[in-house]
This record gives C-alpha cells, sequence and structure tokens, in this order.
C-alpha cells in the first residue's frame, strides 16, 4: 500500500498508521531473555511518518558517518509497513548496521514521543533546523554526546572482548539518555549556559531518569529484571521487598557498557545503590555534573521503588501449603511498568513550570506538584506525596518565593488594552501584558528582558479532564563587574576575583495563563536576588568557567556547542565514560 493509497482509505485507515512497531533492544546487548539467553528485544511504539533511507523523518536523520575511519555507510532502507528485524537473531543484531539505524531512529522517536504526550504539543530542537541528525557509528571511543552545533546526537564504539565490538548505539539507556538532551535544549536552552551548579547537574540527572523510567515502561524489560533465579510465574514476599527490587531491578541498567568500560561505576548504579551524605551540596565531589544530577536520579528512584512496592503489596496472596504471601510475576511487571510510565509522564509535564534560567532542583519539585496538580487535582494514588517525601530525604524541598498565585482577588491584573486570543500565542502581546502588570508582578522593567516562547499545551488526566494552557518564558540579562556585583550585594566576593572581571547575571520568569487568555501562575527568578548572584558567581570563578575573553557567566570556555563532549568523554574521571 502506498501513502497515497493510505490516505484515501479514509479516517480509520490513517488512526491505525499513527504508531509503528518496530524492533529494539530493549536495554543493551549483555541483557538475556529465555533459555536460549537471546537479547532481550521489545516492540517499540514509534510515531509513523513517512520514511526515506537512512531512515529519515521530519524530526530525525540517520547518517552512518565514521569520522574515525573516514566511511560512510549506505543509507539504511527500512521497509514502511513491516519491520525488517522482527525475528533478526543475535548475530544480526550486533552486526548489521541497518539494524543499528533502526535501533538509534526508534529510540530516539519513541523518547521524544513521550515528551510530545506528556507536553501536549509538538517540540522544537534547540538548533535551527527541523530534524537532528542520528550518528550510529560516529567515532571509534567509548563516548555519545548531544552536539548543538552538529545538530547531531553522536555514538561511539570500541572493542569489546572475543574480537567483538561494542556499539553505544544499540544502549536504549544511551540513546535515550542523549535524546533527552537535546530535548532539554529546545525547552530550556539556558540550562546549557553556567549557572549554579544544579543547572547542569539536572541537564545530566534528569537524562538518566528518562532512560530508566522510559526503559522500565517496558514490560518485557521489567520481566527480565526480575528473573532472581526464579523457575516459576509467581514471586515470594522475599523477592519482591524494596531492597531487593533496587539491587537486582533497577541496577540493570546499561550493563554491557558499564561493566566493560566503567567497571560499574555507571551513575544510574550507583544512584540506586548508594545513599549521598547528608551535606551533599557543600562537597566538593558534588560539584561535578553527573555526581550532582545522581541526587535527582536516586530521589526518583526511591519514589519509583516506594509506589512499586505498594502496589506489590496489594497484589500478594497466600496459596495452599505456602507460608509466604506470592505475587504473579507479570503482573508485577505490569504494576512497575505502570507506575514508572506515570512517574515519567509527571516529571516532564512539571518542564513547563520550570523557570527558563537559574535552575535549582527545588524548583523541579516545585514544578513537578504544581503541573500535577493542574491535570489531577486530586492525590489519591499519593504520588505527588511520595515526591515531596523522598526529594526531603536529599534536603530538597519547594521553594518558598518563587511562585505566584494570579488567580486570586489579590492579583488585580490589568487587561483592558490586552488581546486574549494573542495572549496565548505572541510574545508582544505577553510583554505589553508583563509591562502593565509589572508592579503587581514583582518584575523590575530596568533590566534588558526578552519574551522568549509562548506556548500552548494540551493535557489529558487520567479521568479525560483536558488542561489546555499557554505557558511564556521570559529572560532578563545584565552585565556588570565583579566589584558592582560585590557592591550591590553587599556580600564579599573570592578575594582572588578580580573586581574588574566582567559578569553576565540573569533573571526571568514563566507565565502560565489559562485557555481564555488569564494568567494564572508566575515562576521568577529575580534578576536582583544579589544573594544568589554572588553564589552562583563563586561557582563560576572557583570552577574556572572563565570564556575567552575571561569574562564569567557567558560560556563554559569550551567550544561553542559541545559542552556535552568532555562530560561524556572517554578518561575522564568525572564524566559519564559510557
Amino acid at each position: 500500500m502506498t501513502d497515497a493509497e493510505a490516505y484515501v482509505e479514509g479516517p480509520a485507515v490513517r488512526a491505525a498508521r499513527n504508531v509503528t512497531d518496530l524492533t529494539i533492544i530493549a536495554q543493551d546487548p549483555s541483557v538475556r531473555s529465555g533459555p536460549d539467553k537471546h537479547i532481550l528485544t521489545a516492540r517499540a511504539k514509534v510515531p509513523a511518518a513517512r520514511l526515506e533511507p537512512g531512515p529519515r523523518t521530519p524530526r530525525f536523520y540517520v547518517v552512518d558517518y565514521d569520522a574515525s575511519t573516514g566511511t560512510l555507510v549506505p543509507a539504511a532502507n527500512l521497509p514502511p509497513d513491516s519491520d525488517l528485524f522482527a525475528k533478526a537473531d543475535d548475530k544480526t543484531l550486533t552486526t548489521d548496521f541497518a539494524f543499528h539505524a533502526q535501533q538509534v531512529y526508534a529510540v530516539a522517536a519513541r523518547t521524544l514521543a513521550t515528551f510530545e504526550s506528556a507536553l501536549g504539543r509538538r517540540l522544537h530542537w534547540g538548533f535551527a533546523g527541523h530534524q537532528l541528525y542520528l550518528v550510529p557509528h560516529a567515532f571509534s571511543e567509548a563516548n555519545a554526546y548531544y552536539s548543538f552545533d552538529d545538530r547531531a546526537l553522536l555514538f561511539g564504539y570500541v572493542p569489546g572482548g572475543d574480537d567483538s565490538t561494542i556499539y553505544t548505539c544499540l544502549s536504549h539507556d544511551v540513546v535515550a539518555h542523549e535524546t533527552t538532551h537535546a530535548v532539554l535544549d529546545g525547552l530550556r536552552h539556558h540550562f546549557l549556559e553556567p549557572g549554579l551548579p544544579d543547572q547542569a547537574g539536572f541537564h545530566e540527572g534528569f537524562a538518566d531518569i528518562v532512560a530508566l523510567l522510559s526503559v522500565f515502561s517496558l514490560q518485557e524489560v521489567v520481566e527480565v529484571c526480575l528473573d532472581l533465579g526464579s523457575t516459576t510465574s509467581r514471586l515470594s514476599s522475599d523477592m519482591t521487598d524494596e531492597n531487593v527490587l533496587r539491587t537486582s531491578v533497577l541496577t540493570g541498567v546499561a550493563e554491557q557498557l558499564g561493566d566493560v568500560l566503567t567497571q560499574g561505576r555507571g551513575a544510574l548504579r550507583r544512584s540506586a545503590l548508594e545513599k549521598p551524605p547528608p551535606d551533599w551540596s557543600s562537597l566538593p565531589a558534588y560539584q561535578e555534573p553527573h555526581r550532582r544530577g545522581e541526587i535527582l536520579v536516586a530521589a526518583v528512584l526511591e519514589v519509583l521503588l516506594d509506589l512499586w512496592t505498594r502496589r506489590l503489596t496489594a497484589l500478594k496472596s497466600k496459596r495452599s501449603g505456602r507460608a509466604k504471601p506470592t505475587v504473579d510475576r507479570a503482573r508485577a511487571a505490569e504494576e512497575g511498568a505502570k507506575a514508572a510510565g506515570h512517574l515519567l509522564t509527571m516529571l516532564i509535564r512539571g518542564l513547563d513550570y520550570l523557570p527558563p534560567v537559574e535552575f535549582e532542583f527545588d524548583d523541579l519539585l516545585d514544578a513537578v506538584i504544581r503541573a500535577d496538580e493542574e491535570v489531577l487535582p486530586e492525590d489519591s494514588l499519593g504520588y505527588r506525596k511520595g515526591l515531596v517525601e523522598q526529594f526531603a530525604r536529599f534536603g530538597i524541598g519547594r521553594p518558598p518565593d518563587t511562585s505566584r498565585d494570579l488567580v486570586s482577588g489579590a492579583f488585580p491584573a490589568h487587561y483592558a488594552t490586552m488581546n486574549f486570543t494573542a495572549l496565548r500565542t505572541a510574545g508582544d502581546e505577553v510583554f505589553r501584558f508583563m509591562w502593565e502588570n509589572a508592579p503587581l508582578l514583582g518584575i523590575d522593567t530596568d533590566y534588558h528582558t526578552h519574551v522568549e516562547a509562548v506556548l500552548t499545551t494540551e493535557r489529558v488526566g487520567p479521568d479525560g479532564l483536558v488542561v489546555r494552557e499557554s505557558v511564556a518564558n521570559y529572560v532578563q540579562m545584565l552585565q556588570l563587574t565583579a566589584g558592582e556585583l560585590e557592591k550591590r550585594a553587599g556580600i564579599p566576593l573570592p578575594a582572588d576575583l578580580d573586581p574588574a572581571t566582567t559578569l553576565q547575571i540573569f533573571g526571568g520568569g514563566t507565565l502560565v495563563f489559562d485557555q481564555f487568555g488569564r494568567a494564572k501562575l508566575h515562576i521568577v527568578k529575580r534578576l536582583d536576588d544579589w544573594q544568589r548572584q554572588v553564589e552562583r558567581a563563586r561557582y563560576l570563578h572557583d570552577a574556572g568557567f572563565y570564556d575567552n575573553a575571561g569574562r564569567l557567566g557567558f560560556s563554559f570556555g569550551g567550544a561553542a556547542g559541545q559542552i556535552f563532549t568532555e562530560l561524556h568523554s572517554a578518561g575522564s574521571d568525572t564524566g559519564e565514560v559510557w
């Protein structure tokens, strides 16, 4: 059937082709299932699109070029209406470059679709272009990263044992992680600029969270991880204990790459097993983005474990002749997948409620709770309660002064000159609203202010309730010297920081409008929060984040668009070392 024939056959056919099932390696090639221990695969639902060789779609373009050897592999020509690798053997999966192309495309497309489904709109990339390049064999190196300049996800490869090769592109976790970096760049581009240590840690931690929870939403993976050496279809209560699940299930992420390349030092495994010390935020080791990001990962894992074990408790039953209650393995996996999928959707929805600059971990918790309250006012399943409680165990709470309710009568906003339709779509109209209501919003118009985006969302809650909103992001900027900052703040900067050093500082906020154009919420990071600005300047100075002109707060000092290259490089003591 041609695309034209599928179109003219009517709505039923078009609806059936909204998704395409494609075979993927569900975790990585070292994860095996069944008595013959074959590579664990899954059928991933990928948004349907007209495929051209590559594959190429409106959002992705697979280009198999190896910079280490100067080799360009012919574009993979995948059938548009069938899965070429549905019955492929293990050797084909690991050696056929056409499948490698399918793997990176399918996992990246599935990850993007997860974000778009949760946020209720199409997302744009952070660079000027419509297609993200996916390069499955980019170089001979234990590395994988997102490059803004190249508009690409670049995946490396390294020799393994027995004359084999380990390809980072075959790890579901690595591909989902790097795709998340690209998606976050489009949602909050300023999070890639120098900020407080939580900001870079968020990028790494949230990418790990998406990789972990998205693979756990595949029930096949959870069932295999629940094997635990049992030969029966039911699990005893001991096997579903929280600590057993933590050490057997949550630590099984990117196993092949972690074991061969990092001797088990991968971020996700460490987060599942090791609790950070209470004073982690002040320790030098946790200034590094990956270690910092592990705090978020660990907190979310605790929420998942708590929700999952509570669901399993309700399923456990006693059978005659057995002293301990048991639970069906498939049902246990299903409940884990449901909990992971729900939690992932909550976290992604919270992204719209984040400030556009100056991110701190407290902001994520507040954003997720507020966004979820809009979709589901009653927390009947305890997800929000669990998030607040588990994040508190890691010293993360909701910030007291960054959000302001604009619905209450205490905020008499001026709308007399406003166009309500334009308020939901146009940056100029949002700026007009901000100008007219600046004193009430607490916005200082003396600083350069720019409305960067106005985005619409349509989210559907579990009860079928549709919540339509518009979210506007604005940023404020100011350049001054370190001496001027110290004078304004009245707080001393490091003695070895030259007072003549030029600083760029930021403020900004997010305005949420309802479907009628009325302002609902203002989330703000004030530019004139001088204590925060001094803390940021201290951190950037101590970390040596000066640009080539000797300034602070402008860039990290490396090549533009290559922020993730060194963070993910092999041989780094602090990087992901895929």
